[in-house]
């Protein structure tokens, strides 16, 4: 028989004592926090804005022009999209270059897997070699072999010759001789 196993209660866990300094320190971190999380962004000057910029200017309004154009351009709001702005562009770039890399490894993994193809020179000259081949095996198919009978034996086509060639040796050598 399993002996019987019992679990004991845990002890009940008890929160810790608020004092005032742990509330100042938690009030602290929670704005601290919160300063973090919203950053304090820049207004957008109106129109209206540069226009009293633009007039309050001396010498033909270029300064006040030269405001404007840094109080747009250096704007929270402009710095965050410029910011994005560059680093979706980055991001492009970068997918392309991987994308562009990845088609032409797999061209060459093409390529190597297929069957390889010869140099047009190469091509042209095999083409030819067979055209060739194929003329001289026209004209020996043309060629004809005598019909020979069935009880055609060459060894003794040989030997006959070899006695005829013998024999004319013999009557061409007394000729030869002066007496």
């Amino acid at each position: 028989m399993d002996p019987i196993h019992v679990e004991e209660p845990a002890p009940a866990v008890t929160a810790p004592e608020q004092t005032p300094e742990k509330d100042a320190v938690v009030a602290s971190v929670t704005d601290d926090a919160a300063l973090i999380a919203h950053e304090a962004q820049a207004a957008t000057p109106s129109p209206e804005e540069l226009v009293k910029l633009a007039q309050g200017a001396e010498e033909g309004g270029m300064l006040g022009v030269v405001l404007a154009v840094v109080a747009v351009l250096g704007g929270g709001a402009a710095w965050k999209f410029y910011s994005q702005s560059s680093k979706q562009k980055a991001e492009l770039a970068n997918k392309q270059a991987e994308q562009a890399h990845e088609l032409a490894m797999a061209e060459l993994n093409a390529k190597l897997q297929g069957p390889t193809s010869s140099p047009p020179q190469c091509i042209a000259a095999h083409t030819s070699l067979e055209a060739r081949i194929a003329a001289v095996e026209a004209k020996a198919s043309r060629a004809t072999l005598p019909d020979f009978p069935d009880d055609f034996d060459a060894e003794l086509l040989i030997a006959r010759v070899e006695k005829l060639e013998k024999a004319a040796k013999k009557k061409a050598a007394p000729a030869g001789r002066k007496p």
